[in-house]
């Protein structure tokens, strides 16, 4: 885990690695995946500098202490909910910026429809925002440019994922966490 926290700090310092809004990156489809996954990890490892008394960690050059590993989780948390160039939280639901065209067949067809497996393309392929909400479900998010297109069809960034939603949930988690751990931050 030294090497993947070590990693993910050093990208983002490295231009071309990091948004201009600040979400990390490593690849356009799903891009949130790595960003969350990255900072439920940095949770992870800050809490367990602090409670092996660890005081820093080098990378290429660089000291960063628990805060600063800690700061980085908290940054993309703080993008997904909205703290970016588009103020848009990536979190359905969340705030009052949010996708309105997920792509999820359960968000997308009303529930009183009566529908197949073969015709649900109609929906997809629907204008209209979803008639359902997917409350709380994680989008795959922006892409390099920090640039979303609101569109069922583009999986690319609109379909939500368990993985993002339940990474998500575990950074969250870690960051407010009433451990004797975080009480040491203060």
């Amino acid at each position: 885990m030294h090497e993947e926290i070590s990693k993910q700090l050093t990208n983002r310092d490295q231009i071309g690695q990091l948004f201009a809004g600040g979400l990390i990156w490593v690849n356009e489809w799903d891009s949130l995946q790595y960003a969350i996954g990255s900072a439920f990890l940095a949770v992870v490892f800050s809490d367990y500098m602090f409670a092996s008394k660890t005081p820093y960690l080098y990378c290429n050059g660089k000291l960063y202490e628990p805060m600063d590993v800690r700061e980085f989780a908290v940054s993309q948390a703080d993008y997904v909910l909205g703290n970016n160039p588009m103020n848009m939280s990536y979190l359905v639901g969340y705030g009052l910026n949010y996708p309105q065209y997920v792509h999820h067949r359960g968000a997308s067809i009303p529930i009183d429809a009566n529908t197949s497996c073969h015709d649900g393309f109609k929906w997809l392929n629907s204008t209209k925002p979803n008639p359902n909400l997917a409350i709380g479900a994680v989008v795959g998010g922006p892409f390099l440019n920090d640039t979303y297109i609101d569109s069922r069809n583009n999986s690319m960034q609109a379909e939500p994922t368990t993985y993002n939603s339940a990474f998500f949930v575990g950074l969250l988690s870690g960051l407010v966490t009433s451990s004797s751990v975080v009480s040491s931050f203060t």
